[in-house]
C-alpha cells in the first residue's frame, strides 16, 4: 500500500510491502513484527494507565504527594517504557523504510541502506509531529503486510 502523509506542512509519501519487514531487519538489525507485538500488547496498557492518569487528574481530594506518586508510578511502569521507546525508536526506523520503498527506485533500493541513510532522513523530519500520525503509519504498514492472495480451495 502507497499513502502520503501529512508532517507538518511537509508531505511523505510511504509505501508498505511484501519487502518492508526484510528491509526494516536488513538495515536495523531487529525484527520488526516482534516490535510491533510488544507494542501492540502495550497499547491496550496504556489505555488503563491513560485512564488512570485522567482519575488522577480529575481526583481533587487526594494529597497532591500522592498523586504525584502515582504519577511517578506509571511513568516508570514497564508498558509507559516500552511504549515510548517504540515511539522514540522503532516507529521513526519503520517510516523511513516506508519513505525509501515509495521514494527510492528499486534498482537503488537494493543497494545497501545504512544507519546513516537513517539519521539523515531523521534530521529531515519532526519528530512531534510523526508522533502524531503513528496510526496512520501503522495503517500503512499493516495494509502492505497482509496478504493479497486469495485461498485455491
Amino acid at each position: 500500500m502507497e499513502k502520503t502523509i501529512v508532517l507538518g506542512e511537509k508531505q511523505i509519501k510511504l509505501k508498505s510491502s511484501a519487502a518492508t519487514n526484510i528491509l526494516y531487519k536488513r538495515v536495523f538489525h531487529e525484527d520488526i513484527l516482534l516490535k510491533l507485538g510488544e507494542y501492540s500488547h502495550n497499547i491496550k496498557e496504556m489505555e488503563r494507565l491513560q485512564t488512570k492518569v485522567e482519575a488522577l487528574r480529575a481526583d481533587k481530594e487526594k494529597p497532591k504527594e500522592q498523586v504525584l506518586s502515582e504519577m511517578t508510578e506509571i511513568l516508570n511502569s514497564d508498558a509507559f517504557t516500552q511504549s515510548s521507546k517504540f515511539q522514540d525508536e522503532t516507529l521513526p526506523r519503520l517510516a523511513f523504510i516506508m519513505y525509501v520503498e515509495a521514494n527510492v527506485p528499486v534498482d537503488k533500493l537494493m543497494t545497501k541502506l545504512t544507519e546513516e541513510q537513517y539519521l539523515f532522513w531523521l534530521m529531515t523530519i519532526d519528530r512531534d509531529e510523526l508522533l502524531g500520525v503513528v496510526g496512520q503509519v501503522m495503517d500503512i504498514w499493516q495494509a502492505g503486510a497482509q496478504t493479497h492472495s486469495k485461498p485455491k480451495n
